[in-house]
This record gives C-alpha cells, structure tokens and sequence, in this order.
C-alpha cells in the first residue's frame, strides 16, 4: 500500500482547503446553486466562501450489511476489520484512508493510498450517498467515484491493503453514486453544475476489475437535472432504484439479463426530498427506506418505508419524524431490526426500530439516539460486519473557515442503542472526504 500520509497537519490542510475554496472555478456558480444549502438546510447569509461551502455540502449511504447484539460483539472482534474513507481530493490524486477495526470497536490509522483520478465538490451538490462501496465476491474490491475526472476507481483489499485495479471513464458527467451486485455495476452520473444531462451508465467487472460498458445500459433521469441522490440495486438484482431530490421522485429501472436497462418509471415520494435509501437485506419482501431531508416543522426531516413490488413501490409507512435537521443518510443492520440516519444539520444520529411487516418508529421520542461533535455535520454511515459497530464520516466543511473532517464510532446494543467507541478528536482527515464504507 503507497502511504501518503499517516497524519495531517492541521494548519497547512486548512489553509489548502480554504485556497482550494476560494479558486475562482470553485466559485463559479450561479446565485441559485450559492443559496442552495445540504439536505435543504436553511441558510443565513455569511461571507462568499461560507455561502459557497454551503451550496456544496456532501451528503452520500454506505449500504452494507450487518446485526446488533453485544454478546456476539467480540466473536466478530476476533476477526477484525476495516473502515474506509474516500477522501475526494480536489488536487493530485484522488485517495482512500484505511483504519483498522480493534477489538473494541475503536481504530487504527493505517495510512492512505492513490487511487489515480480526481474529487470535486461541485458535482456533489448539496448531497449524494453511496460515492465509496465495499464488495465481496471473489476477491474483497472498493469502487470509488472520481467526481472531479469523471472516472470510478476500482481498488484491490487485501487485509486492509489497497492496490488499484484500475481507473475507467464514468460513462456521464459527474459521477456520485455506485451500486454492485453479482458483477454488475451502476453508476449515477449527477451532472450537477454541467451543462451535459444527468444519467446512469452500467458495467460488466470481470475477475480482474476490469469495467466493461453494457450496451443499453446508459439512460436518463426524469429530467436533466433532477438534483439526483443516490442509485441502488434491489437484492433480486431486477431492478435499479434512483432518487431525485429535485422533483421528489424516485425512478426504478428494470435490469435484463444482460445488465442492459429499461427507460425509467418515476413515481412519487411520499416524503420531501428523499435522499438515502437501504433495502432490508433480512426482509424477503424487499422492503426498503428512504430518508426524507425535509418537509417538516422548523424544516426538520423524516424517514419512510416502501415495498418493491414487480418494480411498483408501494407505501408500508410515513413519513415518520425524527424531529432533526436534514436526515440524509441510511443505513439498515444486517438483521433487519434496526436503522439508522445521519443528520447534518443537528449533528445527531436518529434510530428507527423496524417492526415485522415493515413499518418503522423512531427508537427515542426525541429523534437523538447518539450525537457527533458539535461543530460537526454527519455524513455518510457504515456498518461494520454483523453491525456491531457504526461509523460516522463528521464533516467541518460549513464551517467558516471549513475544518478538517473526523470519524466517530458507537457500539450498537441489543436495543438498538448507541455507545461511542471512538474518540472523534484522534484522527482528521481532508476537509473535502465524503465517501465511507466499512467491515
């Protein structure tokens, strides 16, 4: 694994940053995109660059498997694991940081490797999940977006070391979004802030990591720039789902045998804004939720469960509250009991027990099952194997001047509580990382 960096310096990063900010390509939006805000966040009026930070804020789902009981916590610790993040470097190389999972849900920075293409922040908007996915198949493979090159990095693991497979065009503009299964990759091409339209393109991975293009495989959205956030396949892989916060849809694309896709059918959504989603891998009636970044009192957010029924979505319940702002982000444990949103504007993270049948409630009254540090906005989660452990990727990047990034950690309990592992003030990473998945 080329190491690049095990430590940062906090001085010389946040003066890169605030540089790389105050560029003027990185300023060049209209006023529109400059009074959009994360999830919808309500914005007061600050300097140029906080106002630009703001239209840019990252939101994107590590959707990945896992289970809740303490007891069989330390069976999973003896294996150990990993957390990634997707730093999106805005300059060089783009690049991922690997810790390592201790026994006690805590970490250890190993270090960060190149994975050749370029981050951006613009072509996140004001949020996208999924933009760094773990897979297994034969062999254990990161897919990364290159947002800022228009290219998916695909990197080898080999007990925590990464080595890249291979970096390959995106098919489309501004590429946020990725979704595997059984050898099929999709991708979301967002095109936010380009004048091409938004898409999604899809690929064959062969047993080297090689990306293949599928003929009839790239289609649109339901318009050109929907404001799109996330792209995700069903388990029975029949279908790929995308959600478009900016007309309050959510399209479902049929995938033929060949990997080729249908047109889309658009329906809906019962929430504002839907934005994460996760299939309950445990449920075989492929229900799903979906966060909603607004809609509510004092612009607060809410959750919703649907059923994909023969590529129909169909309403379980919902929206229900978590009373926080701007709920973005999703993640469901592998046994189906409990999920759980990141919410960047209150820095919290709500639960939500799921009941048999597939309704959801929220786990605490108030919507706070656990918090990141204040001066934080939550981003992307991941879950680590069986979900005994949660992680959190905290952003600083609205923060004037933007701060360096950290990670937080918490122990999942048999009751779907949270306790904190990791100390969120140990490790930073680059103002501009939005991608994490784990194991």
């Amino acid at each position: 694994m080329t190491i690049i960096q095990k430590t940062l310096d906090i001085d010389a990063s946040m003066q890169k940053g605030i540089g790389l900010f105050t560029e003027p390509e990185n300023l060049s939006m209209s006023k529109h995109s400059r009074e959009k805000v994360t999830c919808r966040r309500p914005l007061h009026m600050r300097s140029l660059v906080t106002s630009a930070l703001i239209a840019l804020l990252l939101c994107g789902l590590a959707l990945l498997p896992g289970s809740s009981p303490h007891a069989r916590a330390m069976a999973e610790n003896s294996t150990g694991g990993y957390v990634y993040i997707l730093n999106n470097d805005l300059s060089g190389s783009n690049s991922i940081t690997v810790f390592n999972r201790e026994e006690d849900g805590s970490l250890k920075l190993l270090g960060a490797t190149s994975i050749g293409g370029l981050g951006s922040v613009t072509a996140f908007a004001d949020g996208t999940q999924g933009s760094l996915i773990l897979t297994h198949d034969e062999r254990t493979k990161l897919f990364a977006v290159d947002a800022g090159s228009d290219q998916i990095s695909v990197v080898n693991i080999q007990e925590g070391h990464l080595s890249l497979a291979g970096v390959f065009a995106s098919g489309g503009a501004g590429p946020v979004s990725l979704s595997y299964q059984d050898g099929l990759l999709y991708v979301l091409d967002a095109a936010n802030g380009r004048t091409e339209a938004a898409n999604v393109a899809g690929f064959h991975v062969d047993d080297k990591g090689m990306l293949h293009p599928i003929a009839g495989a790239t289609r649109p959205l339901s318009s050109s720039h929907p404001n799109a956030a996330q792209v995700q396949i069903d388990p029975s892989g029949r279908f790929l789902l995308v959600t478009e916060k900016g007309t309050n849809l959510i399209d479902v694309y049929r995938i033929h045998s060949n990997g080729s896709l249908s047109g889309a059918t658009s329906f809906q959504s019962v929430g504002a804004v839907p934005f994460g989603m996760a299939f309950n891998l445990a449920d075989s009636q492929h229900e799903f939720i979906v966060t909603d970044a607004a809609g509510g009192p004092n612009n607060t957010g809410a959750a919703t469960a649907y059923r994909l029924v023969h590529g129909s979505i169909r309403l379980i319940n919902g929206p229900i509250p978590d009373h926080q702002i701007a709920p973005c982000w999703l993640v469901i444990t592998g046994d189906g009991q409990y999920a759980y949103t990141s919410n960047a504007d209150s820095h919290t993270i709500s639960g939500y027990l799921i009941h048999a049948g597939g309704s959801i409630s929220l786990l605490n009254a108030g919507g706070v099952t656990a918090e990141t540090p204040s001066d934080t906005f939550p981003l992307e989660e991941g879950l680590s194997r069986n979900s005994h452990y949660l992680y959190v990727l905290d952003s600083r990047l609205l923060l004037n001047p933007p701060g360096l990034a950290t990670i937080s950690g918490f122990q999942i309990h048999q009751d779907g509580s949270l306790t904190s592992v990791v100390n969120p003030a140990k490790f930073v990473l680059p103002f501009s990382a939005i991608g994490l998945a784990a194991e």
